[in-house]
């Protein structure tokens, strides 16, 4: 997995399965690896028995919802995320992932909570920073300080520019409100390497930089500020 070696990594997950079918953290990694392989009526059966099986793992809870959002269940993503940040508060990436969601929804002041809980966990988390900002671009009238103020923060992070942004915070070009990816990133689980999509004519709240898988523990640890699983 951490290699990105997807098929190889199924291979391994469903052996260890054939040994212990009730083994709940290999199917939760199972599922990302699915997911991964865009097999999602798989994952989604990997990943609901996984929190059959042990419904106190945070990230399977993540995936999850990042599946059905593939599946075109937003309501369902909704509450399979929603009970990942449950299960583990205190991780500012599954904030940001139940915004991208609450805010593909249109419920756009639940996604600004989420986005600032996150930045209360981590004040340099560099995506909340930008996805604030383009969320402060779409209010009418926009708020361009706010928006300005969270840019600058994101670019400061390390965050690449961005001239749609820059513009709309110059009041240079019309805000339209934007829409969310369909390659959202499972927040808790390993990032999906997506085609990039076309210029964007707007600015487009971000997800999770992609990272190396991280398998998940066959026990859990305590909720604390983590990295992905």
């Amino acid at each position: 997995m951490r290699g990105q070696q997807w098929k190889s990594a199924r291979s391994a997950w469903e052996s260890v399965l054939r040994l212990e079918p009730e083994n709940a953290a290999a199917l939760s990694n199972l599922g990302k690896v699915q997911y991964q392989l865009a097999e999602y009526e798989a994952a989604r059966g990997s990943l609901e028995k996984a929190t059959t099986l042990k419904p106190d793992l945070a990230d399977s809870w993540l995936t999850l919802g990042q599946v059905y959002l593939e599946l075109k269940a937003p309501m369902m993503a909704v509450s399979a995320t929603t009970r990942g940040v449950a299960e583990n508060p205190a991780d500012p990436r599954a904030h940001n992932s139940l915004a991208i969601i609450l805010k593909r929804i249109g419920w756009t002041n639940g996604a600004e909570v989420e986005l600032q809980k996150a930045l209360d966990l981590d004040p340099d988390y560099t995506e909340a920073h930008f996805n604030l900002a383009v969320m402060y671009l779409e209010r009418k009238p926009p708020s361009l300080e706010m928006a300005g103020r969270h840019y600058r923060k994101a670019r400061a992070l390390g965050a690449a520019p961005d001239e749609i942004v820059e513009q709309q915070i110059r009041g240079e070009s019309g805000v339209e409100e934007s829409e969310i990816s369909e390659n959202e990133a499972p927040v808790g689980g390993a990032s999906r390497k997506a085609v990039p999509p076309p210029k964007p004519t707007r600015a487009t709240p971000v997800d999770p930089p992609e990272a190396p898988a991280q398998p998940s523990a066959k026990k859990p640890s305590p909720p604390r500020k983590s990295t992905p699983p």
